[in-house]
């Protein structure tokens, strides 16, 4: 469910047609089904955006090539950084459907619990601690990032391009979880936060 009226696919026009093929194109095959019971077309962030057809294919399409396999980060890491931002800002919707679609796309289910749960004390490297750490702060407050985090980073083994994706990744999951806690997305019906 959303808190506004959203335009189910049967009365979508061809703009909104067009945006919605677009952004489905884009993503990788985890993201097909749906992760709630009541999670259809109608009830998810994708449709939160039905009303603005340009906006949902331009910010869709932002993060649907933040997830090409010609940059340097895996789906491992997409879904860890997406979890662990949706983590940090408290967004049930994004929390639940990230921590399952890491879930998917690696096929480990204590890897998931234990990302949604801590990263910190997750079983993942010293160089994927220091990219979620970095991601947890950008979430937290961006403008303390430091030079020294960015070193870090380079550290851990990420080049430039690869600092890009952390933060572009990042900062994008901050966006729609605003979107999706402002709009009540996935919230059953009658229920108030």
């Amino acid at each position: 469910m959303t808190r506004i009226r959203t335009v189910p696919p049967s009365e979508a026009d061809e703009s909104l047609r067009r945006a919605r093929a677009a952004q489905h194109a884009l993503y990788p095959p985890e993201y097909d089904a749906p992760v709630l019971p009541q999670d259809d077309e109608i009830a998810g962030i994708v449709a939160a955006h039905s009303l603005i057809p340009e906006a949902l294919h331009h910010a869709f399409a932002t993060f649907g090539s933040l997830m090409s396999p010609d940059l340097p980060l895996s789906r491992r890491q997409h879904e860890m950084i997406a979890t662990v931002v949706s983590v940090t800002n408290r967004t049930p919707y994004c929390t639940l459907s990230h921590t399952e679609f890491l879930r998917r796309a690696t096929g480990d289910d204590a890897l998931a619990d234990a990302i949604r749960r801590d990263f910190r004390t997750a079983p993942i490297d010293a160089r994927d601690r220091a990219m979620l750490a970095y991601a947890e702060q950008v979430t937290r407050d961006a403008t303390r990032v430091t030079r020294e985090q960015i070193d870090g980073l380079r550290q851990a083994g990420f080049d430039d391009r690869g600092i890009l994706q952390i933060t572009l990744i990042a900062a994008w999951f901050n966006y729609i979880n605003r979107v999706a806690d402002a709009l009540g997305v996935g919230e059953a019906p009658g229920s108030e936060r």
